[in-house]
């Protein structure tokens, strides 16, 4: 009798658990269902304020002062922020020219924010160039306020937060501004992986030409870990280099890594000179490394086998 009343009671409080869970997903459920509808209803009455803003006036007056103030108001909050940007993607997106029209108009706006969260926590500052990078156009110059802003986001910053700074700052266009957060980067020994730097470089939103040239100049004073970072995106944009990079190659005292980013250069870019170089490497390998990818460069040679041969 003892043992079935045990039974029973195991069985209540198992119901009793049971019931309690279902109960406790159900609410998550509906918690979560009105969350996603109030996100949805705040989207929808940024969508009315902008569309007004950008469509219906003309940004005239008191009418764009007014909005810049509300700006500094409303998006000085980062959960603001992103519920805005989803608004506005929504107006780049259906009314290009609109919102062309609203960013040149909004620059103000956007300089001051960037000042602002730059007194903000880390999470903030990554959210705001993370922003900008979505957004470039609301940046106005190329090199302003909101440049310098993003730039001081560097101190005090994790990789994940100057991966969004400089996102954003190739998505601006600013060469000044990048050539800045490199030299930042180099002065405080931040890590950035160099393919990465490289990615996000290729994306440069201007002269990639006049970019390569001016991080070129520049790379002579930075670490091995950004100069391998210039030669790779140079890499991709430009064959000019072939002259230039050669007698750093035959330079003995050059960084292994940079000779391995500048044998792939002439990988790409097919330039007999290299030849004799290509080959001492293999035949008097410094590096095994470099001797792969000397040997891999020089297989596209024409000329390689009678040099080989002739050596």
């Amino acid at each position: 009798m003892v043992s079935d009343l045990r039974i029973y009671v195991v069985i209540g409080l198992f119901m009793i658990i049971c019931i309690s869970l279902l109960i406790f997903n159900f609410a998550v459920i509906r918690y979560a269902q009105g969350k996603h509808a109030h996100a949805a209803n705040r989207v929808k009455k940024w969508r009315r304020i902008l569309y007004t803003q950008a469509i219906i006036t003309d940004g005239a007056g008191a009418t764009a002062s007014t909005h810049e103030r509300f700006l500094l108001r409303k998006l000085a909050n980062a959960e603001r922020l992103i519920v805005y940007a989803q608004a506005l993607q929504y107006l780049k997106d259906e009314f290009p020219e609109a919102y062309n029209e609203y960013a040149h108009r909004s620059f103000d706006a956007f300089q001051k924010l960037a000042v602002l969260y730059g007194r903000k926590p880390r999470i903030e500052r990554t959210c705001y160039a993370d922003f900008i990078g979505t957004f470039p156009e609301v940046a106005g110059d190329t090199y302003g306020e909101l440049v310098n802003a993003l730039i001081s986001y560097i101190d005090d910053s994790n990789i994940h937060c100057r991966i969004k700074v400089f996102r954003a700052l190739c998505s601006i266009g600013t060469i000044q501004g990048i050539v800045n957060v490199l030299q930042l980067i180099h002065d405080r020994s931040l890590f950035m992986h160099s393919q990465l730097l490289t990615m996000e470089l290729s994306n440069f939103n201007g002269d990639q030409e006049l970019l390569a040239e001016r991080l070129w100049d520049e790379s002579r004073n930075w670490n091995d870990n950004l100069t391998v970072s210039v030669i790779q995106f140079i890499t991709r944009i430009s064959n000019r280099y072939r002259e230039t990079f050669l007698p750093i190659l035959r330079d003995t005292s050059t960084n292994t890594e940079v000779c391995i980013a500048m044998v792939r250069y002439y990988r790409k870019y097919i330039y007999e000179p290299v030849i004799p170089i290509l080959i001492e490497f293999i035949t008097k390998p410094i590096d095994m490394n470099l001797a792969v990818e000397a040997k891999s460069a020089l297989a596209l040679y024409p000329a390689a086998d009678m040099a080989t041969t002739a050596s």
